[in-house]
């Protein structure tokens, strides 16, 4: 929808900012789905097995790690679809003619951090299995805090690209604007992921303070491979994005 007027009209933007009932129900929204989630985590998930059913080739498998790998499967194609964009538009306006947008060194320390949160919720997994829940509480609430250095970094070098490099998706003084939208949307999309996966992260902290996953660590294992798999997108990114 758009508003056609003197410079005193307003946008479509503008509309949605003045009226209060959009960021209202955004919260609304915000706050049903935080409910949901906890109430699908305190979830057992428990069902009788089929009388008539092949779970072959997922015989060895249990359902709920099953249900895991097939939500990754489809993250690896969501990625795979920006990623393979980037690639494609990039090779199609000359490879060489990109540079990249932000510098390495906060990608660089956010791959170290990345790489040691995932470190961390390993040594949570096992800390599970052994049922010593001081450092299996200690494990993951250091890799909440890696997380959030993560964003602290990402929030600051966009800050920093923004407001002293000028690179927008409207204003890029280092080639065209799809090669910045690229990188915003790429990035942001998985800064989206780690906030997600630290949410996970905080549920499952105040859950094993109260006791649990001391006899059944299944969730702190599930939690692992999706905290994995973030780390393993950041991989790709940092060389695409920072690098080449």
């Amino acid at each position: 929808m758009s508003f056609v007027g003197g410079p005193n009209s307003l946008s479509g933007v503008d509309v949605v900012v003045s009226n209060p009932v959009y960021p209202a129900l955004t919260l609304v929204g915000a706050l049903g789905m935080l409910y949901a989630g906890i109430q699908w985590g305190l979830e057992d998930f428990f069902a009788p097995p089929a009388e008539v059913a092949s779970r072959w080739p997922f015989d060895g498998v249990e359902k709920n790690k099953l249900g895991v790998w097939f939500f990754l499967a489809s993250d690896v194609l969501v990625f795979g679809a920006f990623i393979s964009a980037a690639v494609f538009i990039r090779v199609n306006s000359g490879w060489t003619s990109w540079e990249p947008l932000p510098a390495e060194i906060p990608g660089l320390i956010n791959t170290y951090v990345l790489l040691t949160s995932s470190f961390t919720v390993i040594m949570a997994l096992v800390y599970s299995k052994r049922q010593e829940r001081g450092k299996m509480l200690a494990s993951l609430a250091a890799t909440i805090g890696l997380g959030l250095t993560f964003l602290a970094i990402k929030g600051w070098e966009w800050h920093h690209e923004i407001y002293d490099a000028g690179i927008t998706l409207t204003t890029n003084p280092h080639g065209p604007d799809i090669q910045s939208t690229l990188y915003y949307v790429t990035t942001g999309l998985h800064g989206i992921h780690v906030v997600l996966g630290l949410l996970v992260a905080a549920f499952l902290l105040y859950r094993g303070y109260r006791g649990h996953y001391m006899h059944d660590h299944r969730p702190v294992e599930y939690f692992g491979l999706y905290w994995h798999f973030v780390d393993i997108v950041w991989v790709f990114l940092f060389p695409l994005f920072y690098l080449v």
